[in-house]
């Protein structure tokens, strides 16, 4: 059964204002004919809010297009975008409909649309103010029903200043801007999203682990994600593989998340005292050696006595 129009809305992850206010936003602009133009780093979502408006609009029954613009090389983008007629230039050896014919009476998108060249651009924003184009060594107008979403991970203001992207073409992409924030910004969408992505895991059957340690969880709330979304669900997917137990230990995770010092205290409520942070750190060097205290007390630069009256004093078995 396909999804109804809010299902696919309700399904996303919101913990976070940001987030919830992206959504609260999404849903009023699916039903728009306005161009979008969606920013933010790489792995924030950006495809993710790009279907969403597609699919929760009036548009759902029509094409979603997307032209990934860094993956074209740049002699062929007019011809993926525009198509061709044949005998256009050496290898066109049949008429080829482009992108904007295939996305007719739906939605096309831009992915990284600041990779596409001037002289595109200029092309580019005829269609989106006229809706007509012609094709590659084609001389008839076609007109074409399409609503143009676009995204980038740059800043395109800076761009159109230093005249790598044209104004014109900017301020009409530019009618609705929404921004999605990165994953370090929104921390209390990270559990919420981690814990998504291992019932995922479960589903593929890859792992019987249900749950997160807490210093796991702790860990993954304090890493500051460069990657976001995208590099959380890579580092759940390898943290599953790795792990045999039913909880997901910190042991799991990759060296770089567990030695972030700001994985002590993101996310809580308060910064850790030193008798924190001393706990802390004696329990995760316990787990990166298998509990071996003679190899922990050479690590920590102490006496086996000296950790043994610590794991005490601390509780760690």
């Amino acid at each position: 059964m396909s999804a109804t129009p809010g299902d696919r809305l309700a399904g996303v992850v919101a913990e976070s204002r940001a987030m919830k206010d992206v959504l609260a936003l999404v849903g009023r602009l699916a039903e728009a004919r306005s161009p979008v133009l969606l920013e933010g780093e790489s792995g924030t979502g950006k495809d993710l809010v790009a279907h969403l408006l597609h699919y929760e609009g009036p548009r759902r029954d029509g094409p979603f297009i997307k032209l990934h613009c860094p993956s074209v090389p740049e002699e062929l983008l007019e011809s993926e975008l525009f198509g061709h007629e044949k005998g256009a230039f050496t290898d066109a050896r049949q008429q080829k409909a482009g992108k904007l014919e295939m996305a007719d009476r739906g939605t096309l998108y831009f992915d990284q649309v600041h990779d596409l060249t001037l002289a595109l651009q200029a092309k580019l924003l005829r269609v989106v103010e006229e809706k007509r184009y012609e094709r590659v060594g084609g001389t008839r107008v076609l007109e074409v029903d399409v609503r143009f979403l676009a995204s980038t991970n740059v800043d395109l203001e800076a761009a159109v200043r230093e005249g790598r992207f044209r104004e014109d073409l900017y301020h009409r992409l530019n009618v609705v801007p929404l921004r999605l924030e990165p994953l370090r910004s929104r921390r209390e969408d990270i559990l919420p999203l981690a814990r998504l992505f291992l019932s995922r895991e479960r589903e593929r059957r890859a792992t019987r682990a249900t749950s997160f340690e807490t210093t796991a969880e702790d860990a993954l709330r304090g890493y500051h994600w460069p990657g976001n979304v995208r590099e959380l669900r890579s580092l759940v997917e390898r943290a599953a593989l790795l792990t045999r137990g039913e909880a997901i230990p910190s042991t799991s995770l990759p060296g770089h998340v567990l030695e972030q010092p700001a994985t002590l205290w993101a996310g809580r409520d308060r910064r850790p005292s030193l008798k924190d942070v001393e706990q802390a750190y004696l329990r995760y060097v316990l787990e990166q050696v298998g509990g071996s205290q003679t190899r922990a007390a050479s690590i920590l630069g102490i006496s086996r006595k000296a950790l043994w009256e610590k794991r005490r004093r601390y509780g760690i078995p």
